[in-house]
């Protein structure tokens, strides 16, 4: 009875030193994965903040001088205006009239400056990129006149 409770005791000893070893290494494991992890992820953000920066180079929005020509009104609230007025051009039954492309109409809208707008357009036979120039009139109306096109071939 001895001899088993011995080596009970000795086999519980030698269970205690098997698993506070497995549960050292796998802490150490784990710590350096997730330090690995965190590296990672940080490096990532820091290239998607510096991407971001970088797209945002040409926008009204972060262009100071550009957002000082309109002295009067907040970019902030011009923008929508000056998009919906675009966008409602599209609603001609030969689409819209600033794209010399019969039926295409404007997706998407970017302000590059206080001057000039880019805009994704499509239809049915096909699709492009337009630079709009825009002009703000003291009575808020925003007159737009195209200054480039491009039309991407079909099957592109």
């Amino acid at each position: 009875m001895r001899k088993l409770l011995l080596y009970g005791c000795i086999f519980s000893v030698l269970m205690n030193i098997f698993q506070l070893m497995y549960a050292t290494k796998k802490f150490n494991h784990d710590t350096e994965t997730s330090d690995k992890y965190k590296t990672k992820i940080k490096d990532s953000i820091a290239k998607i903040v510096a991407e971001k920066e970088e797209g945002d180079y040409f926008s009204l929005l972060h262009n100071d001088k550009a957002r000082d020509y309109f002295e009067n009104v907040t970019v902030e609230q011009l923008m929508p205006k000056v998009k919906e007025q675009l966008m409602e051009m599209n609603n001609d039954p030969k689409g819209n009239p600033l794209i010399s492309y019969d039926g295409m109409v404007i997706n998407k809208v970017r302000f590059l400056n206080h001057r000039w707008i880019i805009a994704d357009f499509t239809g049915e036979s096909g699709w492009g990129e337009v630079i709009l120039k825009y002009f703000v009139e003291d009575n808020g109306k925003v007159s737009f006149e195209p200054a480039e096109i491009l039309m991407y071939p079909q099957g592109s």
